[in-house]
C-alpha cells in the first residue's frame, strides 16, 4: 500500500478567525450564514505514512479535533495567534517537544510549560520527526518567524506563514526542491499591500514560482468572503491555486 503525507488544516484563519466577534464586514456576516465559511486562526497538522501527527502552530484549542499522540509541535512564530491553544494543550498528558524560534517567545510556555519542552530552533536548522525531515527556513515577518520544509520520502511540502514574500535565501532552497505543495501566506484580499503580510496574489504568485500546486491559508477577515475568494482564485489561477478552508484534507 502506498502510504501518503496528509495535510490537515484545522484553523486556516488570521489573528481574529472570521467572524471577528462584532464585526458586520461582508466577510464576517457570511461567515454568520454559512459555517463553512468560518476560520479558526492557524493550525495545522501533518499525518506521517506511519499514522503519527506533527502540529505546525497552535492558534485554537485542538482537544476535541486531534485525539492522537503527537511527535513534535513546531511554531512559526511566538504571535497569540499561533500559540491561543498551547495555554491548554500544555497540560497534555505525554511530554511533547515544541521547536520554536527564539524571538519574542511567551512568558508562560517559558517559564510554566507543564508537559511542554520547548527548544529554540534558527534558519538552516534540520529535525528528523518520525518519517519526516524539517527545514526551518527564514520569513519576511515583523518578529523572527520560520517557514518550514518537510520532506518524506520523495514528497516536499513548504509551509510559509507568516510572511510577506519570502527572503532569497529561502526561494533559492526550495526552488531546487521540486515541491509538490507550497501553503502561502494569503491574509488580505488582492488589493491590499501589507509589509508584513501577503495578500492573495502574492500568495499565489510565490506559490506558483516554486510547486506544483498552492494552498492559501491564514486568511484574514479583511479578504474576500469565502465564496468570492473561491472564485476569484479559481477563474485566476486554473486550478493550480486553491483556498485552503477548516477541515480541509489534502493528501501529498
Amino acid at each position: 500500500m502506498v502510504r501518503i503525507l496528509i495535510i490537515y488544516f484545522i484553523g486556516t484563519g488570521g489573528s481574529e478567525g472570521i467572524p471577528a466577534h462584532l464585526c458586520t464586514c461582508e466577510t464576517c456576516e457570511e461567515a454568520r450564514k454559512l459555517g463553512f465559511a468560518q476560520r479558526k486562526p492557524s493550525t495545522l497538522a501533518i499525518i506521517t505514512k506511519n499514522n503519527k501527527a506533527v502540529l505546525i502552530d497552535v492558534g485554537t484549542d485542538i482537544r476535541d479535533l486531534l485525539h492522537v499522540p503527537l511527535e513534535a509541535i513546531l511554531l512559526t512564530h511566538w504571535h497569540h495567534d499561533h500559540i491561543y491553544g498551547l495555554y491548554k494543550l500544555r497540560w497534555i498528558a505525554k511530554r511533547t517537544i515544541l521547536y520554536a524560534p527564539n524571538g519574542d517567545a511567551d512568558w508562560l510556555m517559558i517559564n510554566d510549560p507543564k508537559n511542554i519542552e520547548v527548544k529554540f530552533i534558527k534558519a538552516g536548522d534540520v529535525l528528523n520527526i518520525d518519517s519526516l525531515k524539517i527545514t526551518a527556513l527564514k520569513l519576511n515577518h515583523q518578529v523572527e518567524t520560520l517557514g518550514y520544509l518537510i520532506e518524506e520520502d520523495d514528497k516536499r511540502v513548504a509551509v510559509l506563514y507568516d510572511t510577506k514574500g519570502l527572503p532569497e535565501e529561502t526561494f533559492e532552497i526550495l526552488k531546487e526542491k521540486k515541491l509538490r505543495l507550497v501553503i502561502s501566506d494569503a491574509t488580505y484580499s488582492p488589493e491590499i499591500n501589507d509589509p508584513y503580510h501577503n495578500n492573495v496574489d502574492e500568495g499565489a504568485e510565490t506559490g506558483l514560482k516554486l510547486a506544483e500546486r498552492t494552498l492559501l491559508s491564514h486568511i484574514s477577515h479583511k479578504n474576500l468572503p469565502f465564496l468570492k475568494l473561491e472564485e476569484y482564485v479559481r477563474r485566476k489561477y486554473n486550478g493550480k491555486v486553491l483556498v485552503a478552508y477548516d477541515g480541509m484534507l489534502f493528501y501529498v
